[in-house]
């Protein structure tokens, strides 16, 4: 406690010195005439002297009334506890939860540093004020909406963790401007190491905005870049690995770099990092191995986050496609915008003995595929995951009848992975094939008279029909064409791109199909979750923990790993100054705040009145 005007406190030396002068003064007597004096008792107690002054005698009500000055000159004193944090009627509390906050430059973790202050700082608030906490992570989160400190103390002390991801703070900061737009006298606090990528859209509005750094070093070297490549050819049995180690401080870092092939330690090397150097290895890794880490050990190193890298399967397979056509742009360019398709084209389907054994999706697009008697005489037909049939036929999965001009489309699935967001309702076609499709297929799209577009999918084979030439129609100049491509090659493919697993970044959406609507994730915690999969198409956002991720669905089971990689996560120097919106935000402490609070000496100085007039009331 701190007196804000401790030199009123004499004021207690005068205002005593009169109530004891009060006790002092002689009683002086009133003269009463009596008949007798036989009826009065005996009076046993000293006679006073007919003096101004007498002896000084304790007694109670003196002391109440000495007590009663005294909380009242303390109340002038103006007592004030000081505090440290930041007042307001709503305070907003937005929390860095990203992965440069599991640093352990100040213990047990910046996180933890984080949460201990914004605690500290709550205990200066008034009970009547209104508080609200936002953990920035990938997507912000609203913790403790605006309420009292008291609920904000809860939720600190829950296991509140951050994540392995970088963190969206743009994000949370416009919610907490949204969150505070309508209040007066509002406070924003930042509570981050200022290691994330520049926020460039952001404006506080009429809240003040106070950013306080956490971190004492910038000790770090982390993984920036990884990638792999297995070998094309057929006769190399391994991958090539390469990474590239980054030291992030200003001293020389030395430690070691394993590789782990299945859990077990296959080679290892001590590597020297000077001042800010980047470093690449190549190591070769089995194509038999399912899961590779590389680990950096490193005593001086405060993050740990970024020191592995998780390999499985050798990264994401490309989807190989055949297209057999004699030339067609518009399906060629819509084909070459989707991501990761290797796109060869042939006038006619590869005969046995020659290259082309091995793609995923073969499409005959106006050639005509082999008839069924014939197809063991070609490999790549055989061996492929997908057929896809524009404006032919094949004699099995669909029959051709007759052809018909002008047809118009009546119906379509909506729901079919194929088909979704693709309209067609205004699509022109000068002709096509009325056809009768197998028993096992599904009509999506129907004219008037014959089926437009099929699907289907016999002996793990899937297989799409187009019932009309693209050429002959305005169906590529449509919006929905490049959709009904996309859609197609996922739908295509299915879970199977998937099997040998994939490798993304922390904080990625991963999405892909999977042939079951009920999914169960295993996060590398062990911790294990179920997810629907609405019409078999999953999006994972919960890749916020590195590591090696289980996913099954029916009988898909695959593996996928999520690396950090980062640089702005990796580089944690704590940041004095950080730029939000078209403002440059330094960082701040603290202020020294009082808390007065002379109410309560006046609250204690009426309950001593009342108990000096009981007193006087009953003993007088």
């Amino acid at each position: 406690m701190t007196l804000q005007a401790p030199l009123l406190l004499w004021w207690f030396v005068p205002v005593a010195a009169f109530i004891i002068l009060l006790y002092l003064l002689k009683i002086r007597r009133r003269t009463v005439v009596v008949p007798a004096v036989f009826l009065f008792p005996q009076i046993t107690t000293d006679v006073r002297a007919n003096a101004l002054w007498q002896r000084l005698r304790f007694h109670w009500l003196m002391v109440l009334q000495l007590l009663v000055a005294l909380l009242l000159v303390m109340a002038l004193a103006r007592p004030a506890i000081v505090g440290r944090g930041w007042q307001g009627q709503t305070v907003v509390f937005v929390l860095d939860a990203s992965a440069s906050m599991n640093a352990t430059d100040v213990k047990p973790s910046r996180f933890e540093e984080a949460k201990r202050r914004v605690e500290k700082w709550l205990n200066d608030l008034r009970p009547s004020d209104q508080v609200a906490l936002i953990l920035a992570a990938t997507e912000p989160k609203v913790i403790v909406p605006l309420s009292s400190p008291n609920t904000l103390h809860s939720a600190l002390r829950t296991q509140l963790k951050a994540t392995d991801a970088p963190a969206d703070v743009g994000a949370a900061l416009r919610l907490a401007s949204a969150l505070v737009a309508n209040r007066n006298n509002a406070t924003i606090v930042l509570v981050s190491d200022g290691s994330f990528s520049q926020v460039t859209d952001f404006s506080p509005g009429s809240a003040k905005l106070v950013y306080e750094s956490v971190g004492k070093t910038d000790l770090n070297a982390g993984f920036v870049v990884a990638d792999v490549q297995p070998s094309t050819r057929r006769t190399t049995h391994s991958a090539q690995i390469f990474v590239a180690l980054r030291n992030f401080s200003g001293k020389q870092l030395k430690g070691t770099l394993s590789l782990f092939a299945d859990g077990k330690l296959s080679a290892a090397k001590e590597v020297t990092l000077q001042p800010h150097q980047v470093k690449g290895e190549i190591v070769s890794v089995p194509v038999t191995v399912r899961h590779a880490m590389l680990k950096w050990e490193c005593s001086d190193d405060v993050l740990p986050t970024d020191d592995v890298v998780h390999f499985v399967g050798f990264g994401r397979q490309p989807i190989r496609i055949l297209l057999v056509s004699s030339g067609n742009f518009f399906l060629e360019r819509a084909l070459a915008l989707e991501p990761d398709c290797i796109v060869d084209k042939a006038p006619q389907l590869p005969e046995t003995g020659k290259e082309g054994s091995a793609y995923d999706i073969i499409v005959f697009d106006g050639t005509k595929p082999p008839s069924p008697a014939l197809r063991d005489q070609h490999p790549a037909l055989l061996n492929a995951k997908s057929v896809w049939l524009i404006g032919v036929t094949d004699g099995e999965f669909v029959t051709q009848v007759g052809v018909t001009d002008q047809p118009t489309i009546a119906a379509w699935e909506r729901d079919h992975p194929v088909l979704r967001f693709v309209d067609l309702s205004a699509v022109l076609i000068d002709k096509a094939l009325k056809v009768k499709p197998a028993s096992w297929a599904q009509t999506i799209a129907d004219a008037k008279d014959t089926p437009l577009i099929v699907a289907g999918e016999r002996a793990g084979k899937r297989w799409l029909f187009v019932g009309f030439n693209l050429l002959d129609s305005d169906f590529p100049l449509r919006v929905g064409f490049p959709i009904f491509v996309a859609n197609a090659l996922r739908w295509s493919i299915g879970g199977q791109r998937w099997e040998r697993g994939f490798t993304v970044k922390a904080g990625s959406i991963v999405s892909l199909t999977v042939p079951d609507q009920q999914v169960s994730l295993r996060h590398p915690d062990g911790k294990t979750e179920n997810i629907k999969a609405p019409e078999h198409l999953l999006t994972l956002r919960a890749t916020e923990q590195v590591g090696v991720y289980e996913l099954r669905s029916g009988n898909l089971r695959v593996n996928f790993a999520v690396n950090l990689l980062n640089a702005d996560e990796s580089d944690i120097a704590p940041k004095q100054t950080i730029t939000l919106g078209a403002h440059t935000v330094a960082a701040q402490t603290p202020k020294l705040t009082w808390r007065d609070f002379w109410w309560l000496f006046v609250l204690l100085a009426l309950f001593v009145l009342t108990v000096e007039w009981f007193v006087f009331v009953r003993w007088s």
